[in-house]
């Protein structure tokens, strides 16, 4: 597997055009692209099986790679056991072709890189990310050869012949995918098109020209505001909502729906509407709903998804509706579970070696304290207590806690760190949903 080229989506069409016609460098042929300017030198056999013996570490680095920079690699839609496989074969492939003694013969080695296009197009992922695996394992293989001659003591100009060969070989295989993607797309049933489509553009697409085929197919505006709904059961491996019992309108607002393992996926056209008209109409008995602010068109759903995906985190282990604008700073720590986990750690240590009663106090009483905006007679009220019981528990934090709640500094570190416990233990999803909020 290997692609040198960074390429952008929107670019596909004309990287093909390239490839298919002569240019100064390269020259059509009945099997793929060949160079004009400089004779295929075929890759050393010894450097082959030098390539060979680090294929587990060629593996690993791509694979590392990309499922630290594409989200389909990490979100379930390639199954987690498939990557390592495809991928040791694809690059298996391309060091076999690397030692072919002539650019005709590489035709022959292009049907792992077909299979792998025609498989990414079936499971809906981004044409981006099958350019980006290839683009990461070019320039593995590239670097590697490199490595090789230069441990070699090769002259320059031999090991330049062999980059170029690396790249020819890279950029037949990378075609080779890329048209096998674009074929099976094209054969697609219009309704499944239409799904694959969407779920590209969920996971991180943004090309658009695939919006555009959306837009086409299911006649959406393809620049208007779109919000992202996510809904999961309430609790772990519990039934997913049926799609067909999903709404198509909610608050007067059309809305096509997707599903992904147990999670369905919402997007809804907004138009003038701002994403919290959403939660009244949808069902929040027994599910977690996540809802993202409003993206400017379709090639922004990938954003939108991980917003949505964001706040549904935020409710804990409980159930209910999170809109991901009114709950960034829990977003924030979301997203950064190590830090959080350092946070409650390093200001809540001493409050959670208490006993569970008498810590599940002091943290409700600066709840209701916050939520009344600093009102000792308010959170009393609310508490049911003498604002004199709310003054001792809360010098009581201060102690326990070596923080001021009269400095912002010091009073920022604690509502992070008691939010974080809560995201952490799922104690906060109950009493938000009784109306108290450490942000208000």
């Amino acid at each position: 597997m290997a692609y040198v080229t960074a390429v952008k989506a929107d670019d596909l069409p004309l990287l093909v055009k390239l490839h298919a016609e002569p240019t100064q460098r390269f020259g059509k042929m009945p099997g793929g692209i060949m160079s004009d300017q400089h004779p295929y030198v075929p890759v050393p056999e010894e450097c082959r099986r030098a390539l060979a013996s680090r294929l587990p570490y060629l593996t690993d680095s791509v694979l590392n790679e990309l499922r630290a920079t594409e989200l389909a690699y990490r979100d379930g839609t390639i199954p987690p056991v498939e990557p390592p496989i495809w991928i040791s074969r694809s690059v298996g492939a391309a060091l076999d072709a690397m030692s072919l003694e002539s650019a005709d013969e590489i035709v022959d080695t292009l049907s792992v890189a077909r299979t792998t296009g025609a498989r990414r197009a079936r499971q809906g992922v981004p044409i981006a990310a099958l350019t980006r695996a290839y683009h990461v394992g070019g320039r593995l293989i590239n670097s590697t050869v490199a490595q090789w001659a230069a441990e070699q003591g090769l002259a320059a100009e031999r090991s330049a012949a062999f980059m170029d060969t690396v790249l020819t070989v890279a950029e037949q295989h990378s075609l080779a995918a890329i048209n096998a993607y674009q074929e099976l797309r094209r054969s697609l049933p219009a309704a499944s098109a239409a799904e694959g489509l969407l779920h590209a553009l969920l996971n991180g697409e943004t090309s658009a020209v695939v919006a555009g085929e959306l837009a086409r197919e299911l006649a959406l505006p393809e620049h208007g505001r779109y919000a992202v709904i996510v809904l999961r059961p309430g609790a772990p491996g519990g039934p997913s909502q049926p799609l067909a019992e999903l709404p198509a309108w909610i608050a007067g607002l059309r809305t096509v729906w997707q599903a992904h393992h147990d999670a369905a996926f919402g997007i809804v056209v907004l138009k003038d509407a701002a994403p919290g008209v959403l939660g009244d109409g949808l069902p929040a008995t027994g599910v977690r709903i996540g809802i993202s602010a409003a993206v400017p068109g379709l090639t922004e759903l990938g954003r939108a998804r991980r917003q949505a995906e964001l706040a549904e985190r935020t409710l804990g282990r409980g159930t209910g509706v999170a809109h991901f604008e009114e709950r960034l700073t829990q977003a924030m720590l979301a997203m950064a579970p190590d830090v959080a986990l350092q946070m409650q750690s390093r200001v809540l240590a001493p409050v959670l070696e208490l006993d569970e009663a008498t810590r599940d106090v002091l943290l409700e009483t600066l709840r209701a304290w916050r939520t009344a905006e600093g009102s000792m007679a308010e959170a009393a009220k609310a508490l049911y207590c003498h604002r004199n019981t709310i003054l001792y528990r809360l010098r009581k934090l201060e102690r326990l806690t070596r923080r001021s709640l009269s400095s912002p500094h010091d009073m920022i570190e604690i509502v992070l760190a008691v939010e974080a416990f809560e995201l952490a233990n799922g104690v906060g999803a109950a009493r938000r949903e009784r109306g108290h909020n450490l942000f208000p």
